[in-house]
């Protein structure tokens, strides 16, 4: 399946969203690509949305290899195949990878206030899903929150990556696992990337629709 770009995909997994009828849902992003798709999901749903604080973890020489991920706590998700690395060589990427996101977990929490996982269906939605480090990481990171449920909801998923799905979530929802995957973007037309300053524009429209819908509210009360 091919998707014109991460809105379309998102439409398509908002029919299979509503037709569960989950309980006091939540939208957890995991940024940066899927933020925009987030949005919409959260709009669908009439629903809060938040940033899932994970980052892939990159050997500079292969920066679409995933060593793993970390979250912003500090807690690292090395993959198995990272035990053949020099642990100092491991422990600086590592550094590397939380300082930014760090950084940008600041400039985030500055458009979007902050959200409590606990008690909610909290669905994790990711523009697609390769090695599922940072997929695994966010479901790590949400559970920890004590939501009352938790969902990974992906328009693609590689096979490794649906198995990660499937022990770390209670439910997924993954519109296709094609047998030959080799890139998340292969299965977009269009997949241009979403910048830092995207997703700040992104959170604080989503917040002002919030604050516009809960004054609509009160003046009809």
């Amino acid at each position: 399946m091919t998707y014109e770009d991460r809105l379309d995909a998102s439409r398509l997994l908002l029919e299979r969203l509503l037709a569960l009828k989950i309980l006091n849902p939540l939208i957890l992003a995991i940024p940066r690509g899927a933020v925009p798709m987030g949005a919409l999901l959260a709009q669908g749903l009439k629903c809060e949305m938040t940033i899932a604080p994970v980052r892939k973890v990159a050997s500079p020489l292969a920066p679409e290899f995933a060593l793993g991920a970390v979250d912003v706590e500090g807690n690292y998700y090395p993959d198995e195949e990272v035990l053949e690395f020099p642990p100092e060589q491991l422990r600086s990427w590592f550094k590397k990878s939380l300082e930014v996101l760090r950084q940008r977990n600041f400039r985030w929490r500055q458009a979007l206030p902050h959200v409590v996982l606990k008690g909610h269906s909290v669905v994790v939605v990711d523009d697609g899903v390769a090695t599922g480090a940072t997929m695994r990481a966010a479901l790590l990171w949400a559970r920890r929150k004590e939501p009352s449920q938790l969902i990974a909801a992906v328009p693609v998923s590689s096979q490794s990556g649906a198995s990660i799905m499937h022990r770390f979530a209670d439910h997924v929802l993954c519109l296709d696992v094609p047998h030959f995957f080799s890139s998340v973007g292969e299965f977009y037309r269009s997949f241009e990337e979403v910048s830092d300053d995207d997703v700040c524009r992104i959170l604080r429209s989503f917040s002002q629709s919030k604050s516009q819908i809960g004054n609509k509210t009160q003046e009809f009360r």
